[in-house]
């Protein structure tokens, strides 16, 4: 489907001023309502917060509520949260810590209504749980959380970036088996090299790295990893690099082979632009994203969401082809028994 741009409804039907949104993370409660957590603010005069809004659906209109409150979760950039809903009624949050310094972590916090959070006194993820294997890991931010199932058993996954140097990022993902308390040791499951239209680490015109992922299951065999990647242009065309991209794995934990960049900013090619960080919402037979754009002369200009939808079957094909592209497409697709 097209994708549309999601309305907001205003605080008390009041537009306080300059407004940004980014970093989504959608939940689904439990009377089929939506909420929404995402970066709040505005790039010049005003801090950014973990704002909060409902909906009917995830496309919009989305009704801005009071703002979260975080407390006990000390950094300079806490914001871009992974948010879920338990059974019992109450709420979990990962969130970064900071995306501009190597000090980040990945902190957690938890609330009964859904708006005021408490820190643990632990983070979920530091760079030094993170086993040091291809690059060292000196930082961590933008965190999501998904459900995955592995021979029967259900699984908490963890997917963030992780810099090798500040603004160098590659993407790990970590699991916890339902119930427990620790998660396993992170693996890198996508690194920069590996994505042929991202811009290389070292290039005179390198601007960022991998970020805003997300792994989900699609199938016992085909996960799907969201995220975001900067082509590779000059660098002068900064507000023109920043596209959605899809890889795919047939293990939650990868390695995941990079496919393409589903959306293309609305102004693209008449204009500039970019779009970004994406929360995917389980739409039954389709597949929700909801992701950041901004258009015009993008950098510097305000950043807004917009909604599409997948079909998940035609994915899981996309899926297995990609990992496989030897098998004919009759016989990878997803009502048809497969090995790879």
């Amino acid at each position: 489907m097209p994708s549309t741009r999601v309305a907001f409804r205003r605080l008390n039907d009041i537009d306080t001023g300059y407004f940004e949104i980014k970093d989504p993370s959608v939940v689904k409660a439990a009377d089929g309502s939506y909420y929404m957590f995402a970066s709040n603010g505005t790039e010049k005069d005003k801090p950014w917060c973990v704002g909060r809004f409902k909906a009917d659906h995830p496309a919009g209109p989305w009704q801005e509520l009071e703002p979260t409150v975080i407390t006990n979760v000390p950094g300079p950039e806490v914001v871009a949260p992974a948010v879920v809903q338990k059974q019992d009624g109450t709420w979990d949050m990962l969130i970064q810590t900071s995306c501009f310094s190597t000090t980040g972590v990945i902190a957690q916090a938890s609330s009964t209504d859904g708006r005021h959070f408490t820190g643990a006194p632990l983070p979920a993820m530091t760079a030094d749980d993170v086993p040091q294997g291809d690059f060292p890991v000196l930082s961590l931010y933008d965190v999501a959380l998904s459900d995955v199932k592995i021979g029967g058993r259900e699984f908490d996954c963890m997917t963030f970036s992780g810099y090798r140097s500040l603004g160098c990022g590659d993407v790990y993902v970590a699991l916890r088996e339902k119930g427990t308390e620790a998660w396993e040791a992170p693996v890198l499951a996508l690194k920069q090299e590996d994505v042929p239209f991202h811009n290389k680490p070292g290039s005179a015109n390198y601007e960022w790295g991998l970020e805003g992922a997300k792994v989900v299951q699609l199938a016992d065999d085909a996960f799907l990893m969201v995220g975001v990647a900067f082509l590779d242009r000059e660098l002068s065309d900064r507000g023109t690099r920043q596209r959605v991209f899809f890889a795919a794995s047939r293990t939650a934990g990868g390695p995941f082979t990079a496919m393409d960049t589903p959306v293309e900013p609305t102004a693209y090619p008449e204009g500039t632009g970019e779009n970004g960080h994406p929360d995917t919402i389980d739409m039954g037979d389709k597949l929700g994203l909801l992701y950041q754009e901004r258009a015009g002369e993008g950098e510097g200009k305000p950043w807004h969401l917009r909604y599409t939808e997948f079909d998940k079957d035609e994915l899981v094909l996309k899926i297995r082809v990609t990992l496989n592209p030897q098998i004919p497409p009759q016989s990878a697709k997803p009502d048809r028994p497969y090995s790879p």
